[in-house]
């Protein structure tokens, strides 16, 4: 599962209970009473120094809980504020841990009498609460198979991902804010409509320097993340940077219904319509249907999906939904498993052919798994063109079972990998653009830059793929209309060019 950095936290409505209570991660760690022992006899001396992979994910889950915390380790094993981190940028795995490699490359000898058990029994006796135990325990048991299996294999309790994670709305408490990086610092990214963050004035770009008065610069993603989240009609308290200035905000936190699929028809010269998918959750295909009988009613002359920011969800519904686009004869994508007894899987989205006009697809480097199949699919195809940036790069699948250890507990693991029409996988290397237009100074850490051991897709049977067009190659529209949005105005741009056309099989 991939998660992009911004402030939401879903609600879970129980009955008879106060609608506006937010059930925490804490709460659902501590339904599951997942006590410290499933972590300490990972985090054994002996164990964590018996390899370089053993070492960095005793190290990694140490990292991860001491990061909550504001805390770091150093060389001695000792717990430090966070700004005296070997690595200054901590914004990603991969950079937190590359320090240690090297340390553990150059330093065998040193480095295995590190006791991360030691650091550990700091943690649980100076700083993690009673009722942060069993999150913490599971935040240091994902770190450690992070490294040491793979990076989308993940512990979960039962309750949060039935309650949270495979439910179809989006309802979510959220000031509104999605962050990107820029030179080891927290940037805009994205500014949700209608949130608090948009309303106050907070702008794309503004360089993120601290909340409610914790500076963010060297905190991880998650844990920036986390000082983020909060309450409905709490104040929060933010102050950024904008063209050399300090500017203090104050956000109330609130309700925001997000829409799985949303539909807009801009005017022009030629009217196209634009249809966004927030995540890939279950019924997204049947609103992509009306959203299409909508469009086919507005005289539109094309079409663009906006996948931008979409972190996958249902492959079920990807399929279906890119099957509107293709007919029901075309493959979408096939799964091919690590274990070599089980045979790949070829899926059909099954559905009609709705729209057959120009379209093309907008994509960022927040767009992931679901996101990917089908933006790959659409372009395999023939038809559509990608614009934007390069997608995030991930084509791995987890199957999630009960841990044999806790039943209230799941364990999601890697069993696999998705492959496009093509043959490709867009595991680690995600899609390239046909048209490139990228938010150069805010950066998302995509799937090959975040981990220290990422996951590689075997390749077979790729067959060629079309050659990316350059931008050049299409008229400037000039109708009048104008958008700040660069990447939607160029795909409006490409939308109608011969080469676009010729693409989208038309």
């Amino acid at each position: 599962m991939v998660l992009v950095l911004g402030a939401s936290l879903y609600l879970v409505r129980l009955s008879g209970k106060d609608v506006s209570k937010v059930k925490s991660g804490e709460d659902y760690w501590a339904e599951t009473g997942l006590g410290p022992a499933a972590l300490e006899d990972l985090l054994q001396d002996q164990t964590c120094g018996s390899s370089e992979r053993y070492f960095l994910a005793c190290a990694n889950a140490i990292l991860t809980v001491a990061n909550r915390y504001n805390l770091s380790l150093n060389l001695q094993g000792e717990l430090v504020p966070v700004h005296e981190a070997l690595s200054a940028d901590m914004s990603s795995e991969k950079k937190q841990l590359e320090p240690w490699k090297e340390y553990f490359t150059s330093h065998t000898a040193k480095a295995t009498q590190i006791s991360f058990l030691k650091a550990w029994e700091q943690l649980k006796a100076e700083y993690i609460k009673p009722k942060q135990s069993s999150m913490m325990v599971g935040l240091g048991l994902n770190g450690f198979i992070s490294v040491f299996r793979d990076p989308h294999t993940y512990f979960m309790p039962v309750n949060q991902f039935q309650e949270v994670i495979s439910r179809a709305d989006s309802r979510s408490v959220t000031l509104g804010i999605t962050l990107g990086s820029h030179k080891g610092q927290y940037v805009v990214r994205k500014l949700t409509e209608g949130s608090p963050a948009k309303a106050s004035g907070i702008q794309k770009g503004d360089v993120l320097i601290s909340i409610n008065g914790t500076p963010v610069k060297g905190l991880m993603q998650p844990r920036v993340s986390e000082l983020l989240k909060g309450e409905v009609g709490d104040v929060v308290r933010i102050r950024v940077e904008r063209d050399g200035e300090t500017l203090k905000f104050r956000l109330r936190r609130q309700e925001i219904t997000v829409a799985t699929v949303s539909t807009r028809v801009i005017e022009g010269i030629k009217p196209i319509a634009v249809i966004g998918i927030n995540k890939f959750a279950r019924g997204a295909c049947e609103k992509v249907k009306e959203s299409l009988e909508i469009v086919k009613r507005s005289h539109v002359r094309g079409l663009l999906l906006d996948l931008r920011d979409n972190p996958g969800g249902q492959m079920e519904e990807a399929a279906c939904i890119a099957s509107l686009f293709v007919g029901p004869e075309n493959k979408i994508f096939e799964v091919r498993y690590l274990d070599p007894s089980k045979k790949a899987e070829v899926f059909y989205g099954g559905e009609e052919k709705h729209f057959d006009m120009p379209m093309a697809v907008l994509v960022n480097a927040a767009s992931a798994s679901a996101s990917e199949i089908v933006a790959g699919a659409l372009r395999d195809l023939n038809r559509a063109v990608l614009v934007g940036e390069r997608t995030f790069g991930k084509g791995s699948f987890q199957e999630g079972e009960y841990w044999s250890q806790n039943k209230k507990i799941a364990l999601f693991e890697t069993k696999g990998f998705y492959y496009l029409p093509s043959g490709r996988s867009p595991q680690m290397k995600g899609l390239e653009p046909d048209v490139a237009v990228n938010f150069e100074e805010i950066s998302v850490v995509r799937e090959a830059e975040q981990f220290i051991n990422p996951l590689r897709a075997p390749e077979r049977q790729v067959r060629a793929m079309a050659q990316s067009m350059s931008s050049s190659e299409c008229l400037d529209l000039e109708d009048g209309s104008s958008s700040d949005d660069l990447q939607l105005t160029k795909a409006r741009q490409v939308l109608f060019c011969t080469k676009a056309v010729a693409r989208a099989g038309l």
